[in-house]
């Protein structure tokens, strides 16, 4: 896969980047400062708005960048947000505020807070537009395709739904708030863009970020990333061909997310790791497992976990994974040479030895 960024884009750092369906189309804007003039643009349209907003991103912006914003409906932050007490309160909530189908609904943080303001929207009076203003590095993955979901007591987003928004306003502003553990989460999906584009890329990402991770050496590659998104989920909204190839890392990531209750894009990593270790096993590919994993560690992504998990666990998670189409298998987005990606079933007996025999490998 190649995507290219022209230096008038980073130069600019104010780009509109518009969806090409064959109808609904949607424009994902982004740039730094312009959510004041591109809000003001949406909302002007529409009646009624309803803000929902991640309570940790109202509490550092409700005198600043939100300060127009009045009476919003403020939301738990993070993934507490993503279950269904939560969304029924804040259905409830808009209901009780009278809101219509002509309606605009906002919403407001990251990835957590995307999924479930989406699929709220998708829901309440059988569906009224939305606008996502994603807050962190982790959104600029999520924000883009229309997936919505929550997490079941049995795993993570299985319950949802594909709904487009009306629009992405993607102010990087937002993310030089970001707490450490929000900027590696994020970063792994930024990571994963970049492993999807080319060898070239991931080594040029960790070619600039080998010492720290800095959001402002991040614009070039959030971008590529936007663009590899928007040209797969254009292609196949509905995950059933080249979208599945955006769940690289996801199958073991999700069940370790779900079980140690770390950030996603922290957890999608380590699947990364475990997919590339897949990778040279079944596909007799040659990645460099310990470059990785020292790159891994060295910016404190918890790799012991790798080494720690119950094998058990792990599988009994993962046979809950949206992907899996047979009853004893378990499919992973593997590499089977270095630019092509593949849907592999793996069988349940010989995935605990793979699980067991990464540990004796890192």
């Amino acid at each position: 896969m190649s995507l290219s960024v022209t230096i008038e884009e980073l130069e600019s750092f104010n780009m509109d980047i518009r969806t090409s369906y064959k109808n609904n189309n949607y424009t994902i804007s982004v740039a730094n400062d312009i959510l004041e003039n591109k809000l003001k643009t949406w909302t002007e349209q529409y009646e009624d708005v309803f803000y929902l907003i991640d309570e940790n991103v109202y509490a550092l912006y409700k005198d600043t960048k939100l300060k127009n914003i009045h009476s919003p409906i403020v939301v738990t932050g993070g993934e507490s947000f993503k279950y269904a007490s939560p969304l029924m309160n804040t259905i409830e909530k808009l209901l009780e505020l009278g809101i219509k189908r002509n309606s605009l609904i906002v919403v407001i943080g990251g990835g957590a807070t995307g999924d479930a303001g989406g699929m709220i929207a998708s829901l309440v009076l059988r569906g009224v537009d939305y606008i996502h203003i994603p807050t962190t590095l982790l959104a600029h993955d999520s924000a883009i395709g229309g997936k919505t979901a929550i997490n079941s007591l049995h795993g993570k987003n299985l319950i949802g739904s594909f709904y487009r928004p009306k629009a992405v306003i993607y102010d990087l502003d937002f993310l030089y708030s970001l707490s450490n553990d929000e900027k590696l989460s994020g970063f792994g999906e930024v990571f994963k863009h970049a492993l999807l584009l080319s060898e070239i890329e991931v080594e040029s990402l960790m070619k600039v970020t080998k010492d720290s991770i800095e959001i402002k050496d991040l614009t070039e590659f959030i971008i590529s990333g936007i663009k590899l998104k928007m040209d797969i989920v254009t292609k196949d909204e509905h995950e059933s061909g080249s979208r599945k190839f955006l769940n690289l890392g996801h199958t073991l990531g999700h069940a370790i997310e779900y079980q140690y209750k770390i950030p996603h894009g922290q957890a999608v990593m380590l699947g990364i790791l475990f997919s590339l270790y897949l990778s040279n096993e079944i596909y007799q590919q040659d990645f460099d497992l310990v470059k990785y994993y020292n790159f891994m560690a060295h910016h404190g992504y918890p790799v012991q976990l790798l080494q720690n998990m119950n094998e058990d666990d792990m599988i009994k998670l993962m046979q809950q994974d949206k992907k899996n189409h047979q009853g004893d298998l378990i499919t992973f987005i593997l590499f089977s040479d270095t630019n092509t990606l593949t849907l592999t079933d793996i069988k349940k007996s010989d995935l605990y030895d793979y699980l067991r025999r990464i540990k004796e490998t890192l």
